[in-house]
């Protein structure tokens, strides 16, 4: 490697991270990720907490009076804070006497009182609702409302009418609910790894899986990585693109060759995304510490995040780059790195089921897949039982093989891309490019 690339480096380097856009990148990320907590916390009261009418047709005439002693206990009991402070709207039940010869026209009554907020909602009890052995096509309860999205009703409904309900047909078989409730009561399943043997040869017991660590930890490593490629790989686009309307670039042709030039802005944006990457991690641990979670993150693995980062961003960069190099503007540019960012989305659509079976024959493939293999082995190294070691040095052969020959291809592309103008190459015209360069 040259001199003159890393003077490029050096220069891509300090361009962007001596910006007021890094520096407000870099609190920004944090904002909208936690923001949104912060924002539900300060909202969380200002909630609408009228109360709710709910017309009841109760064609069973059994569960009226059991709904408006549910509700009166619940707004007396269940709905104030500390301070009496409301936490849930009332529900107030209103009963309509039912006429079964006009069944719709009532139904059609009761929602023109909700169309003008005279009512809030209106519940249907079916007349088989606690007999159990019923055939009917009917719902046995139908809530109505023009508010579906308002789920407290519906949630509230279906414990305590399903607690009655059982109430009545265990009464109607003669069978005591206490022993019923007795017999039912569940039996806890605790979720622990695996035994393991000390170095004094004691046996050391197994500890408890702690569900923050197994989800969120390998979320928030295909997370951070994601956003220091989308951080690094977007400036690089711009940049080039920048560079080629202004003619800057045929000025630096003129004293470095264009794959120094190029090789020395991905090493420069490498080492833009370790600078954001390690204040991160600092940041994270610093907070986890504070709150005695520190054991929660794995520190073990940041140099293998490191190396899986800048394989990405060299792999990933260098694309970016030689698709800059061939377009005149962004509006180009964008229809051209299209199947870029389908590479880079894998593994963001196959996370769930990575996280859910990672060592499956899938999981395995899509790691040892090289423009996958940073973030979803990462994400398997995150998570028990781990990643077998060589699928680890495959990984890393494979992602160094494909990232040299992306970056080969590249600055063929972005040496003649670079000077050409005028209408964009179609894609079969950067491909003799990279074969005939």
């Amino acid at each position: 490697m040259s001199r003159k690339m890393w003077v490029v480096a050096r220069r891509e380097y300090r361009a962007t991270v001596r910006t007021k856009a890094f520096v407000i990148a870099i609190f920004l990320v944090p904002i909208f990720m936690f923001g949104g907590i912060g924002v539900q916390a300060l909202t969380r009261g200002r909630i609408d907490n009228d109360p709710k009418k709910i017309a009841v047709l109760d064609r069973s005439d059994r569960l009226f009076e059991f709904l408006a002693e549910a509700a009166a206990k619940r707004n007396a009991e269940d709905i104030k804070d500390d301070s009496g402070k409301l936490t849930d709207s009332p529900y107030v039940f209103e009963r309509v006497p039912v006429e079964e010869q006009r069944i719709d026209a009532q139904r059609l009554e009761i929602s023109d009182r909700i169309r003008s907020k005279e009512l809030f909602a209106f519940i249907e009890v079916a007349p088989e609702v606690v007999d159990a052995e019923a055939k009917s096509s009917e719902p046995a309860i139908r809530y109505h409302s023009n508010q579906p999205t308002y789920d407290n009703i519906t949630r509230w409904l279906s414990r305590v009418i399903n607690d009655k309900v059982r109430s009545a047909r265990l009464a109607a078989a003669g069978i005591d609910r206490a022993v019923v409730e007795k017999a039912m009561v569940p039996v806890s399943v605790d979720n622990l790894g695996l035994l393991e043997r000390t170095a004094t040869g004691e046996i050391k017991a197994a500890e408890r899986v702690n569900r923050l660590q197994v989800f969120f930890v390998p979320l928030g490593i295909i997370m951070l990585m994601w956003m220091a490629l989308m951080m690094t790989t977007q400036p690089i686009l711009s940049g080039v693109i920048e560079e080629k309307m202004q003619k800057i670039s045929e000025v630096l042709l003129g004293s470095i060759a264009p794959f120094d030039l190029m090789m020395g802005k991905l090493v420069g944006y490498v080492g833009v995304a370790i600078t954001l990457v390690g204040i991160y991690m600092i940041g994270g641990w610093a907070v986890a510490n504070y709150n005695d979670m520190s054991d929660v993150i794995p520190m073990h693995l940041a140099g293998w995040f490191i190396v899986f980062m800048a394989l990405a961003i060299f792999m990933y960069g260098a694309l970016f780059l030689a698709a800059g190099a061939c377009c005149n503007d962004l509006k180009e540019a964008q229809n051209l790195v299209m199947p870029i960012w389908l590479l880079l989305l894998i593994p963001m659509f196959t996370l769930g089921t990575v996280l859910e079976h990672p060592t499956s024959g899938f999981a395995t493939a899509l790691s040892l897949f090289p423009p996958a293999t940073p973030m979803v082995l990462m994400v398997r190294m995150s998570m028990a039982p781990g990643v077998p070691a060589w699928q680890i040095a495959a990984g890393i052969l494979g992602t160094i093989l494909t990232t040299l020959l992306f970056v080969w291809a590249a600055g063929r592309v972005f040496r003649i891309g670079l000077l050409m103008q005028g209408k964009p190459p179609k894609p079969t015209e950067i491909v003799k490019w990279v074969f005939q360069g």
